[in-house]
């Protein structure tokens, strides 16, 4: 990876920053200025930081240099598949039963694996096998869903 795309979005990230400023005087200028902190990770990340101790508010905004763009020529669903690997935890984060979890996302695979084998297979395929695939992989995938922070019911 180049590092002219993150110069970019650098760049763009500080003139919109100092653009929000730009109807204050020099001296609001100047001082907005003072606000900004632009620090560059070791992994590359860069973070900038504009202080406003007047709002009480924390926002932030993330731009990652990845997408369909860089998926590699012929093989494209990448980014989309990563995209949804990022939000579904860790063996310790996001899941009330880890081991459960685990063996229930296998059940996921071997469902799909066996609806996917009736679909492909060589002739017509079994309406009525392909039906009953369908409901055990819906099955699991509700089953794997309970192992979830984010769908469990508060106590």
């Amino acid at each position: 990876m180049t590092s002219r795309p993150r110069n970019y979005v650098v760049l763009f990230s500080i003139l919109t920053i100092i653009g929000l400023a730009t109807s204050a005087s020099a001296q609001d200028l100047a001082s907005f200025e003072k606000r900004v902190t632009v620090k560059t990770l070791p992994n590359g990340l860069t973070v900038i930081i504009c202080e406003r101790p007047e709002a009480p508010v924390f926002s932030f905004f993330t731009l990652v240099d990845a997408g369909s763009a860089q998926d590699p020529q012929g093989e494209t669903g990448l980014a989309h598949m990563f995209e949804h690997i990022a939000f579904k935890g860790t063996d310790t984060i996001g899941t009330s039963d880890w081991p459960a979890e685990k063996a229930a996302l296998a059940q996921i695979e071997h469902a799909y694996d066996q609806l996917e084998a009736e679909r492909n297979k060589v002739g017509k395929p079994d309406a009525d096998k392909l039906k009953s695939l369908q409901a055990a992989l819906d099955a699991a995938i509700e089953k794997a869903k309970a192992f979830l922070y984010s769908q469990q019911q508060p106590a």
